[in-house]
């Protein structure tokens, strides 16, 4: 089993991207792109590309298996997916949860945008930056409240920071949770958790398999301030998650211990 040593469960950050020069946004950054040229290319590679090969991924390499993910095929609107974040490959898990019916989006970091070659890829894959000054703060509102228009599923990653294979749920803040508040849109809280693979598996790879679990919808509460629905909403997921992986993340493959 490896051992890994933290300091803050809030800021440390093991995702091994030191090797990316992350890059500010450029200033003339297209967060909406109206080309249809562009949203068809976008189509074609997200639904008839990705979509399938991750399927097929995520089922015979990751062993991946999804509980109560019928909660979001029911919605008839866009909906935001609140999830731990334990992979690299956390927004093809996503996808899969959100499943066809809906267009996934995930929020993520300029390091995300500063791979040479490979922002316009990220985007068509959906990925969204995330707004680090005014003017790109209402940029990234006016794409949220798009998206979330057209049926989409917006996943974030409340604990920001990757912790691979970590199997609780760490402290995250409440400002994420300002968007469904406004857009009064529904909530679905997801876990990714870790089980050790069956034999024959177990002889093929040697990683542990993975279970998403799923939460039915949340709403924010309407009669409370949009502060106080913001924090709220915010405790019932960090509950409800962490509640889920005290139960289900039985299988630890790495360890995480808190440097005294």
């Amino acid at each position: 089993m490896k051992t890994i040593y933290y300091e803050d469960e809030l800021n440390d950050d093991f995702a091994s991207t030191q090797g990316i020069h992350t890059q500010p946004l450029p200033e003339d950054y297209k967060w909406i792109h109206t080309s249809r040229l562009w949203n068809f290319f976008a189509d074609i590679l997200y639904f008839l590309i990705i979509y399938p090969v991750v399927k097929i991924f995520n089922t015979f390499i990751l062993g991946l298996r999804i509980k109560n993910r019928r909660v979001i095929k029911k919605l008839k609107t866009g909906c935001f997916l609140y999830s731990n974040h334990t992979q690299h490959i956390d927004p093809f898990i996503s996808a899969d949860v959100s499943g066809w019916g809906h267009r996934t989006y995930f929020m993520a970091g300029n390091d995300t945008f500063s791979i040479t070659g490979l922002k316009h890829l990220v985007a068509m894959l959906g990925a969204m930056p995330i707004g680090y000054d005014m003017d790109s703060m209402k940029k990234m509102i006016h794409t949220v409240t798009k998206r979330i228009q057209e049926n989409a599923c917006i996943t974030i990653y409340p604990e920001a920071h990757i912790w691979p294979y970590y199997i609780g749920i760490r402290p995250f803040k409440s400002a994420s949770f300002a968007y469904p508040v406004a857009l009064k849109t529904p909530v679905v809280a997801s876990v990714v958790t870790y089980r050790k693979r069956r034999w024959p598996f177990r002889c093929l790879f040697k990683r542990p398999a993975i279970t998403v679990y799923c939460s039915n919808p949340m709403y924010a509460n309407p009669s409370l301030s949009k502060k106080a629905a913001k924090e709220e909403l915010r405790d019932r997921v960090y509950h409800w998650m962490k509640e889920t992986a005290e139960k289900y993340s039985t299988y630890e493959y790495w360890h995480y211990e808190k440097k005294k």
